[in-house]
């Protein structure tokens, strides 16, 4: 397998929050129970074991809530990681519109975080009451605000649609009111119940009923339609952009780059190793204290995986695999590989291969990723 990458990214995972969300599926725990300032120097230890040695092109600190943890230590963080690492090219980090804080803002622009995502999800006040956030949705306006009277210039925000009781009018009400904020980035992610959550629990109990499936896709189509008339370009399945906006850093992950990750539960791809983290904090601190590296699953895929996992991962962008990129990365030759598929795809109108070397999703095709991915999972 040939080097992808001559640089890294990095994501830290701050497992707190003020409260739990029914729907979520990352590790978290509640942070009025917790050290945090014991979290945060095991990172520094785990971060010291991996010895990265390449330049650091992006950082993201998600969550969780980092804006859980006080201003301070959040701070010191960011000081600490770019006393480091002095080339970070974009760095951001995840913030809850009820933790906005403007001179926090200013401060963690001025140490050279250049990057905002607010996790907004809705603009309805029931449906965020159905989600469990903690916000209200004048908060999420007010987020921004601050933010731009800080001076970020990219700000990103998180919008989920199939809540449910949430409608396509709901839904294309908290889609214009996102775009009409001035935000330079909106992921649109449709509701996943994810196993052993309470949303999970309550499906199964018949006290939740989602959105019908016509629905959800004509809440996906609405979103498309939206944010593209209000000049946001879609670059992947969920992730819409201005012009020159795009997230460098999931961009990293969807072309199966190398990202580092840090924390209790975070997984990483770096070395030829895919590792997953231990998703407990008293465990993890314990590892990382014993100078012990924090993961729990560890697993060095074949060249003829990762082949896989770079064409699917590519197919999830609008631009597709650059089919000379994808042979320069993996070794091996695209068309030669799939085929078939490629060409059963293309006849069905979802998948084109352009003159530029490119083999994407077509408009019709997007609505269809999954299932035109699954031909690409193997070289069987």
């Amino acid at each position: 397998m040939k080097t992808a990458s001559s640089n890294v990214g990095l994501y830290i995972h701050i497992p707190y929050c003020q409260q739990k969300c029914p729907y979520c599926a990352f590790y978290s725990e509640p942070i009025e129970q917790n050290n945090p300032e014991s979290l945060v120097d095991a990172l520094f230890m785990e971060l010291e074991r991996y010895a990265i040695d390449e330049p650091l092109e992006t950082v993201y600190i998600g969550g969780g809530s980092p804006t859980c943890l006080s201003p301070d230590l959040l701070t010191g963080l960011v000081i600490s990681l770019l006393s480091q690492y002095k080339e970070v090219q974009e760095f951001t980090i995840e913030c809850n519109p009820a933790q906005a804080d403007e001179r926090l803002f200013e401060k963690l622009l001025r140490l050279g975080v250049n990057r905002l995502s607010i996790g907004a999800q809705s603009f309805n006040a029931k449906e965020l009451q159905t989600l469990g956030r903690i916000h209200q949705p004048q908060q999420i306006a007010q987020a921004v605000q601050m933010a731009k009277a800080a001076g970020f210039d990219n700000i990103s925000m998180d919008l989920i649609f199939g809540i449910p009781g949430s409608t396509v009018d709901t839904w294309r009400y908290s889609l214009e009111t996102a775009a009409s904020l001035g935000v330079q980035h909106i992921s649109a992610y449709s509701l996943t119940i994810e196993k052993a959550t309470p949303f999970d629990r309550a499906v199964k109990e018949g006290a939740l009923s989602l959105v019908d499936e016509p629905t959800d896709r004509a809440m996906y189509e609405i979103a498309r339609e939206v944010l593209n008339a209000a000049g946001f370009l879609q670059y992947e399945i969920s992730n819409f952009a201005k012009p020159g906006f795009e997230c460098r850093h999931n961009l990293r992950y969807w072309k199966n780059l190398p990202v580092v990750g840090i924390g209790p539960a975070a997984a990483g791809w770096y070395k030829g190793k895919r590792t997953t983290n231990i998703p407990d904090i008293a465990a993890y601190i314990e590892k990382t204290e014993n100078h012990q590296f924090a993961y729990t699953e560890e697993h060095i895929p074949t060249p003829e995986q990762i082949t896989c996992e770079t064409a699917v991962l590519g197919l999830r962008t609008t631009s597709g695999i650059d089919m000379h990129e994808f042979e320069k990365q993996t070794g091996f030759d695209l068309i030669m590989l799939f085929g078939n598929a490629i060409k059963q795809h293309c006849a069905s109108g979802l998948l084109e291969c352009t003159a530029d070397n490119h083999c994407r999703l077509t408009e019709k095709g997007l609505s269809y990723a999954d299932t035109v991915a699954s031909d690409f999972t193997s070289l069987d």
